[in-house]
């Protein structure tokens, strides 16, 4: 592989002032916009990297860049910035979505990114200002020392199979009590969470392995707080919801352990005023490309089935 960092340097300034910044267009600027991690990939692949069959996100970007001949050479702690370094803020497992930001260097002091900050799209900034901005984010710092000789493994073909995740979950009948927890989900009438045609106000999920974050949508306050913890005997801390109030939205995020390989929560709905199931949710929507729904739900519907899988595919 032959690499050069002026041409995705050159490539990334080209784009300036000319994108704006989406996390659910194309990413690669194809249709005049792009997020943080499509604009490093793109950019790196017009330089010389290889390809991966999807548009990596924060998460799954660091894989790439190792495979591409790359070694991580500060982890939250100072460095020598020069050009070419590939910066990615937030922890591994934590940085899906707009939890994490990642842009290249281009001497030792200001980045490339591409941000929804001021509506910028792609824009040069000083590094150390935009991180101490954004409350000095935990970060990882990688760098290009591959040869033009060398020849990379792309992320995508690594073959590692990823530790079994089972999640178990459970809906609250608004008015009622607790239902019958599920863990995964199956084709029988105990294969979803939920009671047909009612509706619900609590919600718990938890996993045997990794670990998973919430929050439901409620018809009448809306979006409440994520939550970690899962544990039905715990309504303060340990579920998602609040009592008498029916749930018409979910939303889950896996956070795959460090050095796994990464799987995503996939899950879907149905609703008491249509029938069929709704489209399949991978996370908050961020994570690949290919699933653009944030949320399972309609608003407005009280939800009263729910399905969830930890997979590296859709399993439905």
């Amino acid at each position: 592989m032959s690499f050069d960092i002026d041409k995705t340097i050159a490539f990334l300034k080209s784009k300036i002032g000319h994108v704006t910044y989406s996390m659910y267009g194309s990413r690669n600027f194809s249709d005049g916009t792009c997020d943080c991690s499509g604009a490093v990939y793109t950019g790196l692949v017009q330089g010389g990297f290889a390809p991966m069959s999807y548009i990596p996100s924060t998460e799954t970007l660091h894989a790439w860049l190792i495979g591409n001949g790359c070694q991580l050479i500060a982890e939250n702690t100072e460095w020598q910035m020069q050009k070419g370094d590939i910066v990615i803020w937030g922890r591994k497992g934590y940085s899906a979505g707009a939890g994490g930001h990642t842009g290249i260097c281009i001497d030792g002091q200001n980045w490339l990114e591409c941000t929804a900050w001021r509506d910028l799209g792609e824009t040069i900034q000083n590094h150390d200002a935009r991180w101490a901005m954004n409350d000095q984010p935990y970060f990882y710092v990688y760098r290009y020392t591959g040869t033009t000789n060398s020849q990379p493994v792309q992320a995508s073909n690594v073959s590692i199979s990823a530790p079994k995740a089972n999640v178990s979950y459970g809906l609250h009948l608004l008015g009622g009590s607790w239902l019958d927890e599920v863990t995964n989900f199956g084709s029988g009438d105990n294969g979803f969470a939920g009671l047909p045609n009612h509706q619900h106000d609590l919600l718990y999920i938890c996993v045997d392995h990794g670990s998973v974050k919430y929050r439901v949508h409620t018809v009448k306050s809306g979006w409440l707080p994520w939550v970690t913890k899962g544990d039905r005997n715990d309504t303060v801390n340990g579920c998602a919801g609040i009592a008498g109030e029916a749930i018409d939205g979910v939303q889950i995020i896996f956070l795959t352990p460090a050095g796994e390989p990464y799987q995503q929560a996939y899950y879907r709905s149905q609703t008491t005023q249509r029938a069929g199931w709704l489209g399949v949710v991978c996370d908050d929507g961020t994570s690949l490309p290919q699933y653009t729904d944030t949320y399972a739900g309609m608003f407005g519907e009280p939800l009263d089935r729910l399905q969830i899988s930890i997979s590296s595919i859709n399993p439905f």
